[in-house]
This record gives C-alpha cells, sequence and structure tokens, in this order.
C-alpha cells in the first residue's frame, strides 16, 4: 500500500512541473526589440580568464562580438575599454587593422561600429611596444563602473541600447619578450 502511494504521489509531483499553457512563442517582447549585446567571442569558461599573449614588437587580434538579430535602418555604436598597470602609449597602442593608433574619446572608451546593426564579428587590435612587460585587460565595461548580476549597458541612445555580457566581459593582454 505504501508502494502505490508513493508512485501516486510521484506521478502527482512530476505532473505539477508539466505546463498545461497554449501560450505561443511570439515574435519577441517588444521593449526588447531595440537592445543587443556585445561580448568578447571567447567566453572563457565561466571565468573570465581569456587571456593573449603576445611578444613586443607584434600586434594581437582580439575578437568581439555583436550579438543582434535584425537590420535596422540607424548603425550601433559600441564601447570598449583598456586598464591596468602597463601605460597605453608607452608599452602598447590600440590600432586599426591597418596599424593606424586609435585614440579613446574623453571617458576613455574606444568605439566599434556596427553598420545597420548586423551582428557579426570585429578585432580590437592591441600593438605590444618594445618597452615594459606586464599585463592589462580590455574590457566591454566602464573599469570605473562596477559589476552587477545584470547586464551592463554598453552604449545608450534614443534608438537602441547595447549591454556587455557580465561572463565575459574581459580579456586579459600579457607583454611578454
Amino acid at each position: 500500500m505504501k508502494k502505490i502511494l508513493l508512485i501516486l504521489l510521484a506521478i502527482i509531483a512530476t505532473c505539477s512541473f508539466t505546463s498545461c499553457s497554449d501560450d505561443e512563442w511570439s515574435d519577441g517582447d517588444p521593449a526588447m526589440e531595440h537592445i543587443y549585446y556585445i561580448g568578447f567571442q571567447d567566453w572563457g569558461k565561466l571565468k573570465n580568464d581569456v587571456v593573449f599573449n603576445i611578444k613586443q614588437g607584434e600586434t594581437l587580434a582580439i575578437p568581439i562580438q555583436f550579438h543582434s538579430e535584425r537590420v535596422r535602418s540607424y548603425n550601433v555604436v559600441t564601447y570598449y575599454y583598456v586598464s591596468g598597470a602597463l601605460i597605453r602609449g608607452t608599452d602598447y597602442q590600440i590600432v586599426d587593422e591597418a596599424g593606424k593608433v586609435l585614440e579613446p574619446d574623453a571617458n576613455g572608451a574606444f568605439t566599434t561600429d556596427w553598420p545597420q546593426a548586423i551582428k557579426g564579428v570585429k578585432n580590437i587590435y592591441v600593438k605590444a611596444l618594445n618597452a615594459s612587460v606586464g599585463s592589462f585587460n580590455v574590457l566591454t565595461f566602464d573599469p570605473k563602473d562596477e559589476i552587477t548580476y545584470t547586464n551592463i549597458t554598453n552604449s545608450i541612445t534614443n534608438d537602441y541600447e547595447v549591454r556587455s555580457f557580465t561572463q565575459n566581459y574581459k580579456v586579459t593582454v600579457n607583454i611578454k619578450k
């Protein structure tokens, strides 16, 4: 009798986990229609421990991925930052793919443009100069901001919002001899 009762209780408990709803999965929440996401292409196995090693004098490409599912009439601008003990301009430079030195804006941010909000992968280029060895971080959020368990706003305008993933918000660049 106890076995039958236990079986019946197990069946009832199992049925409580199923849904009887006939809700259709819609095309999306209109409130999320113009929200996009940015993060480094390598996720670092849930630890944010992605590390790139570069020798002095070399240039490194760090892939960053923009997540979008629609083509828009506007372009999206995202930001990335550098932070650490090494000095930009002395120990390393942020450059474009042709090697031209890029300068940050007044807030210390470098920009990446995503024409028509089309998803894709672009590279951030770091050139190690023949100066010091050490490491610094490349981040998808302002290093002065506090990280929370929610997505951090990377870029926001009247047309769109871009959020950085908190799971892969930074990579470490080690400059070696």
